[in-house]
């Protein structure tokens, strides 16, 4: 059975067809688009109807790529929903990289307490705009529109509304808010109900699988056949992790925008530890819960990209890289979770300030910068390592890691010498391999997950990286040490 998967990330989507038998599974990407934020009204917003077009753009590149397919799945980043009125979207979706996303961030922890977050969602995302930092927001400054809505869509299935299907919710997407109760699997009300949010806007939730009802008419009218829309796994991260050949004694590191690293376990850990360490809990297919970190990843290299694209400089990540591995290793560092890092300056520049105010060398080059960048990014996301590996029972033993940085062999050699396991990189494209696998289930050609790993595993190349033993502790220590603002 043939399955199209439309990945669609904060910079970028990209169209993938998929097809799926007992014995063979098969991933084939056949467009890429350009997203991002764009500023309107005062706010750096999505731009839903460009995201249409090229969303059906897509699905016609997949039926000339491979002829008919029966279904379409649709994953999205986290955090980021619309809010509509008798089916219509009210205004363009606020992206989580608005200044104002976190405006009310201090009042909501003020009103509520972190402790009680986590207990209630399970969620210690201090650094990332969660949905529900952006509602409490909304609900402070501007009341009347959540007076005239009567519906509150994640990312995924407001795209897939688009297409045609109907408006509901997923677990996956939804526990990426602060919003849901991860034992329940199901919204936290009560705590709602205390922040004065209004829960009736809220779809009820369902695990990846549902059936959404058929693409629009003339959405359809240009493929061969009338494709039905299924909600895969529909968070990104969550498709990844389906989407990659586990083992019980690995961890799995998402690379994106976001890094997320973390174990799959079967219930919540919402200890006195977890919450010291910052861990989070969000939810996967198959009903299990992702015990997580996240890490702002590549997003900051890709604003150095657009800033160096800006001004008519080489963005050819071959060169980049090859740049970066001549230049000086673990010279200067950032923390990239510092709040002073945002879309609204030229990144090279501000990395530079940043050295600068912490009595760091200056990296003065293309390729300075991109080796700075994999430093940090490497250190920052072992120390996440370390903070995950002190809350679970039995220490992961080696690391499974997918998206973009399984093509960056410089950071794949780093991450293994700084977490001292062997990561074994691929496949390539896991959230789409995850995106098809859930749909494969859902169509029932695979049973579970863990059905679709095995079938994953003999179908796709990995490379693994040994550790060499080289000492990162000492760069740990001071990328802890750095500011965080």
């Amino acid at each position: 059975m043939k399955h199209v998967a439309i990945d669609v990330g904060a910079s970028g989507g990209t169209v993938y067809l998929g097809e799926v038998t007992p014995e063979a599974f098969d991933v084939t990407e056949v467009t890429r688009f350009e997203n991002g934020p764009v500023e309107t009204d005062g706010r750096y917003a999505w731009d839903l109807s460009a995201l249409r077009e090229r969303m059906v753009d897509g699905l016609q590149a997949a039926a000339e790529a491979g002829g008919a397919f029966e279904t379409v799945g649709i994953d999205t980043w986290g955090l980021d929903f619309g809010l509509l009125a008798d089916g219509e979207v009210l205004r363009e979706p606020t992206s989580y990289r608005d200044p104002e996303s976190t405006a009310a961030r201090e009042a909501l922890f003020e009103a509520v307490g972190k402790r009680r977050l986590f207990e209630e969602t399970g969620i210690t995302n201090w650094n990332t705009p969660n949905t529900l930092w952006q509602l409490y927001t909304v609900a402070r400054r501007e009341p009347d529109l959540l007076d005239r809505a009567d519906r509150l869509l994640m990312m995924p299935q407001l795209l897939s509304l688009l297409l045609g299907g109907r408006e509901a919710g997923e677990v996956t997407i939804a526990s990426t808010t602060q919003m849901v109760d991860p034992a329940q699997r199901a919204w936290a009300t009560d705590l709602l109900d205390e922040l004065s949010l209004p829960t009736d806007l809220l779809p009820s939730l369902a695990e990846p699988g549902q059936r959404l009802g058929l693409v629009a008419d003339e959405v359809a009218a240009d493929l061969p056949s009338t494709p039905e829309l299924v909600t895969p796994a529909s968070h990104d991260t969550a498709s990844a992790v389906a989407g990659l050949p586990l083992s019980d004694d690995s961890a799995f590191l998402n690379t994106g925008s976001w890094f997320i690293l973390g174990v799959e376990r079967e219930e919540p850990v919402r200890t006195d530890r977890a919450f010291d360490r910052g861990v989070s809990n969000e939810l996967g297919a198959d009903g299990t819960v992702r015990l997580l970190k996240n890490v702002d990843g590549f997003f900051i290299l890709e604003a150095c990209r657009d800033a160096w694209r800006e001004a008519n400089d080489s963005v050819d990540y071959d060169d980049l890289l090859a740049a970066a591995r001549d230049a000086p290793a673990r010279r200067s560092f950032v923390d990239p979770d510092a709040d002073s890092f945002s879309i609204d300056d030229p990144m090279p520049e501000q990395i530079r300030a940043y050295c600068r105010r912490t009595d760091q060398p200056v990296p003065d080059d293309r390729g300075g910068i991109v080796r700075c960048l994999l430093d940090s990014l490497v250190a920052k996301t072992a120390l996440a390592f370390d903070e995950i590996a002190a809350v679970v029972e039995e220490p992961p033993e080696r690391i499974n890691l997918g998206g973009g940085g399984v093509r960056n062999d410089l950071f794949c050699r780093l991450l293994a010498d700084a977490t001292d396991r062997p990561v074994t990189a691929g496949p390539v494209e896991a959230t789409a391999v995850g995106n098809v696998l859930t749909q494969a289930i859902a169509a029932g050609t695979l049973s579970d997950v863990a059905t679709g790993r095995r079938l994953v595993e003999s179908s796709f190349a990995t490379t693994t990286y040994e550790p060499t033993g080289e000492d990162w502790e000492r760069t740990k220590e001071r990328v802890a040490a750095l500011p965080t603002d």
